[in-house]
C-alpha cells in the first residue's frame, strides 16, 4: 500500500473510531430514539400514501408532499426490478436541513457526507431536504433500494429473520452498490471517473478486495459500477433475482445461479470490461499538467491525508483558501479551512479547529466553498454552530471573526459571494421545502430572497461588474414541475437589479461550479456533457459554449455536486481540484481564456486547443 493511501486508511479508521467512541451525552428527547444531543423540538406529523408513512414537521408539508409522490413512483419501479413488494407500510422521515437531521435520535449525527440512512428494525428512510429535488429523489431512492434489501431479508415484516441477515453480512459493495446503481442508472459520470482512474493505474480491484478493503475501494462507486455491469450484460431484473435468493444461499451461490458465473470470475470479467471501456480514452485526453501547474498537493502542501477540495482564490491571486487536513501527529485528520501561498503551495495558516472549538461544530464541505472579499481582506465561509447554519467572516490576517450571521430566519445557507464593492453578500438560503439565492448586506441587514420557486439554486456567484450574479440550479428544458421531474444542474444568471433568471443556452450533462471572469465577459464552469467532467468557458457576448480542458480522470471533487473551481478577479488565474490516483489535488491555468478553440458543438469532436503545449 503506498504511502498516501496508507496515511488514509489510518485516518479513516481513526475518524471511524471517534465517531463509535462510547461517551457522555446530554439528555434528548424521547421519541424515535434516545440520548442524542437535540437544540429543537419537532412536533412530527404523519402523510399517508399508498406503501408509506411520511414523518414531517412544520414547514415541511410540501417536502412532505413531493416526498410522498416521488416515493411511490419509486417504489413502482423498484418492485418490478427487485421483484418484490411490501406487506406493510414504510416509514419514511424528513428532516428541514443538515443541521435538523444531525438531531435526530435514530442513528445520531452521521455527518455532512450522509444525506440518508436506513435502519434494519424499523426500515426507516430517514433523509433530509438538501435544497435540490433532483438530489433529494436519489437519496430516497437510494435508501428505498435499503428498505426493500432489508425487507426481503425478513420476509416482508420488518425486524424479523435477523439470523439471515447475520449469516449472510453483505458487504457494503454489494449493499450500497445496488442501492446507488439502481437509483441513479447506467448514466453516471461521477462513478465512471472513479473506475476509469483506476484501470488507467491499474487500482481495480478484485470482488474479495472490495470485501475486505471497503475503506480503500469505496463500495457506492466500485459496487455502482459493477452493478451497472451486471445489469447491462444481463439486465436489471437479474439484480432482483440475486437478492432475492441471497437470504437463503449467500452472495457466491446466488450469483453463480443467476450469472452463471463465481464471485471470482464474475469480478475478474468486471475488470475486464472496465479496462476495455476506460482504457483506450487516455490516450485521447491528457492529465492536468498540460493545461496547468501543481498548486496544492502533497508534495508542495503535506497534510495528514493528501485531499485539498473547495479553492477559494484570493483576488490578487496570491492566497488560496481551502479545506483539507494538517498534522496527522497532532491528529488533525479531519476538514478544517487552511490558507496557502499559491506561488509555493505552502500552508500559510490553519483558519478553523473544527474539532476542538465549539464554534464550529462542522464546515459544509460537500456544497460550499469560501469567498474572499474584493480586497482579499475578509474571507466568509458557512459552518455549522449550536444546530444552525452560519455564515462567517474572517479577518484573514489575524484569524479572528468579523460577523457572525446566525439569526436568519434559514435552515440552511451555503455558498457564500460578496458583490463587488464589498458591500453585500449573496448566498443560497433554503426555508421550508426551498432553496432560493438570497442577498444581505454585510452589516446583517436587508435580507432578500432573490428566487422563489421549487427548482433548487445553488453555487452563486457575483459578476466583477456587480449586475449579475451566475448560480447552478435544476431551472431548463429537462425541469417540469408538475410532473415533478427535475432536470441536471443548469448554469443560469440573474439581474440583481429586476430579478430576471435566464438559463444559458446550449447545455447538456450537469453543469455547475460558475464563476465569472475578471472583466464579466465570460463565465468558467464544470460540466460532465463529455461524459467526463472538464471545465468548460461560455461566452456572454457570443452565447458560445468552449471546451478548456479535457483531462482522462475528472475536475471533480467529493461529489458530483461538489465545487471544483475559482477564478481569481485580479490575476485572472483559475484554480481546479483535479482527482487522480485515487486523490483530489489543486492546479491552477493563468488566462484560462488563452485555451479556447473552436466553439464546443456536441456532435462533433471537442475543440480544445492544446495550448499547454507551449509552457
Amino acid at each position: 500500500m503506498s504511502a498516501p493511501r496508507r496515511r488514509l486508511a489510518i485516518a479513516a479508521a481513526l475518524a471511524a473510531a471517534l465517531l463509535a467512541a462510547p461517551g457522555a451525552r446530554l439528555p434528548a428527547q424521547g421519541y424515535f430514539g434516545q440520548n442524542q444531543v437535540q437544540y429543537d423540538r419537532f412536533e412530527w406529523k404523519v402523510l399517508e400514501t399508498e406503501h408509506f408513512q411520511v414523518h414531517f414537521y412544520q414547514g415541511l408539508e410540501e417536502t412532505a408532499r413531493i416526498a410522498g409522490q416521488m416515493a411511490e413512483r419509486t417504489y413502482a419501479r423498484l418492485s418490478r426490478v427487485l421483484e418484490h413488494e411490501f406487506r406493510e407500510k414504510k416509514p419514511i422521515i424528513v428532516f428541514a436541513s443538515r443541521t435538523d437531521f444531525a438531531q435526530n435520535n435514530i442513528f445520531g449525527d452521521l455527518g455532512e457526507s450522509t444525506g440518508g440512512v436506513t435502519d434494519w428494525l424499523r426500515q426507516r428512510n430517514t433523509l433530509y431536504f438538501i435544497g435540490d429535488y433532483g438530489e433529494f429523489e436519489h437519496i430516497l431512492a437510494h435508501e428505498m433500494v435499503h428498505v426493500f434489501q432489508y425487507d426481503i431479508f425478513s420476509r416482508g415484516r420488518a425486524g424479523a429473520n435477523f439470523q439471515a441477515l447475520a449469516r449472510v453480512q453483505p458487504p457494503g459493495w454489494y449493499m450500497e452498490g445496488m442501492a446507488e446503481y439502481l437509483s441513479v442508472g447506467p448514466d453516471h459520470p461521477h462513478t465512471d471517473a472513479v473506475i476509469r482512474d483506476a484501470a488507467l493505474n491499474g487500482k481495480l480491484p478484485t470482488i474479495e478486495q472490495m470485501t475486505r478493503r471497503p475503506d480503500l475501494f469505496f463500495p457506492y462507486r466500485f459496487g455502482e459500477s459493477l452493478f451497472e455491469y451486471i445489469g447491462s450484460r444481463w439486465g436489471d431484473r437479474t439484480i432482483g433475482g440475486i437478492m432475492n435468493a441471497v437470504p437463503s444461499v449467500g452472495i457466491e451461490r446466488a450469483v453463480r445461479r443467476e450469472l452463471g458465473l463465481s464471485l471470482e470470475d464474475l469480478g475478474d470479467e468486471w475488470r475486464e470490461a472496465m479496462q476495455v471501456e476506460h482504457l483506450p480514452q487516455v490516450a485521447e485526453r491528457k492529465r492536468a499538467r498540460h493545461y496547468g501547474q501543481p498548486l496544492l498537493s502533497e508534495r508542495r502542501t503535506g497534510g495528514a491525508v493528501p485531499i485539498y477540495v473547495a479553492p477559494s482564490l484570493s483576488p490578487d491571486g496570491e492566497r488560496i483558501a481551502y479545506l483539507s487536513t494538517g498534522n496527522f501527529f497532532r491528529a488533525e485528520v479531519f476538514l478544517d479551512l487552511y490558507l496557502a501561498d499559491t506561488k509555493t503551495g505552502k500552508r500559510l495558516a490553519r483558519l478553523t479547529k473544527s474539532v476542538l472549538n465549539p464554534e464550529y461544530e462542522e464546515l459544509r464541505s460537500a456544497y460550499s466553498q469560501s469567498a474572499f472579499s474584493p480586497d482579499g481582506r475578509l474571507l466568509a465561509f458557512t459552518a455549522q454552530s449550536q444546530g444552525k447554519d452560519v455564515i462567517e467572516i474572517m479577518d484573514v490576517r489575524s484569524r479572528k471573526r468579523v460577523r457572525r450571521f446566525d439569526g436568519l430566519p434559514l435552515e440552511q445557507m451555503i455558498g457564500p459571494t460578496f458583490s463587488p464593492d464589498g458591500g453585500r453578500i449573496a448566498f443560497v438560503g433554503t426555508q421550508g421545502s426551498r432553496s432560493d439565492l438570497y442577498v444581505m448586506n454585510v452589516d446583517g441587514t436587508g435580507l432578500q430572497r432573490l428566487t422563489n420557486d421549487v427548482t433548487g439554486d445553488a453555487q452563486p456567484s457575483w459578476s466583477p461588474d456587480g449586475r449579475t450574479i451566475a448560480f447552478a440550479s435544476e431551472r431548463g428544458p429537462q425541469t417540469d414541475v408538475e410532473l415533478l421531474r427535475f432536470g441536471k444542474w443548469r448554469i443560469s444568471v440573474i439581474d440583481v437589479a429586476t430579478g430576471r433568471v435566464e438559463v444559458l443556452p446550449g447545455q447538456e450533462g450537469h453543469n455547475r461550479n460558475p464563476q465569472w471572469s475578471p472583466d464579466s465577459r465570460s463565465i468558467a464552469y464544470v460540466t460532465d456533457r463529455t461524459g467526463i467532467p472538464n471545465i468548460f468557458l461560455y461566452e456572454v457576448e457570443e452565447g458560445q459554449h468552449y471546451q478548456l480542458t479535457d483531462v482522462f480522470s475528472a475536475v471533480s471533487s467529493f461529489t458530483d455536486l461538489s465545487p471544483a473551481i475559482s477564478w481569481a478577479r485580479q490575476a485572472d488565474k483559475l484554480a481546479f481540484v483535479y482527482y487522480e490516483d485515487g486523490e483530489y489535488s489543486v492546479w491552477w491555468i493563468d488566462e484560462p481564456r488563452r485555451l479556447k478553440g473552436a466553439p464546443f458543438r456536441p456532435d462533433g469532436p471537442a475543440a480544445v486547443v492544446a495550448a499547454a503545449d507551449s509552457q
